[in-house]
């Protein structure tokens, strides 16, 4: 199937108010590699946002890390949980490994799914 996994343009997350909304109402979550912020969205498309602090390391180092996020995204995004918008960056003191990265992405994207949908019944409820 051509275009299966491709990365559009409306999978990015490039405007500065859309990175402000994702740190300032949105959920974190995190291991060893990396931090993912997000927050739902209204439809459902997940788009990506990556945040590499200068602290990270060199451009090239830099530019590895947001390789290598931007191609574990474009890889899992059929399983990859729908309707979100998430900011991803490297822990601090994490490699740049391919496997880290890919097993990471999917684990802590599937747990922030679980903790923005979830709804506490009512007290009142039969189910309660």
């Amino acid at each position: 199937m051509p275009g299966k996994f491709r990365f559009t343009k409306r999978q990015k997350i490039v405007q500065q108010l859309d990175f402000d909304r994702v740190f300032k109402h949105g959920k974190v979550g995190s291991n060893e590699t990396l931090v993912i912020h997000a927050v739902l969205r209204t439809d459902a498309t997940t788009r990506l946002g990556i945040s590499i602090s200068k602290r990270v390391g060199n451009s090239p180092m830099r530019n590895r890390w947001k390789r290598l996020i931007r191609e574990s995204f474009r890889l899992q995004q059929a399983e990859l949980p729908k309707g979100m918008d998430i900011v991803v960056r490297p822990r601090r003191g994490a490699s740049p490994e391919y496997q880290h990265v890919f097993e990471s992405l999917p684990k802590i994207l599937n747990k922030l799914h679980r903790q923005l949908n979830y709804r506490p019944s009512p007290p009142n409820s039969p189910n309660a």
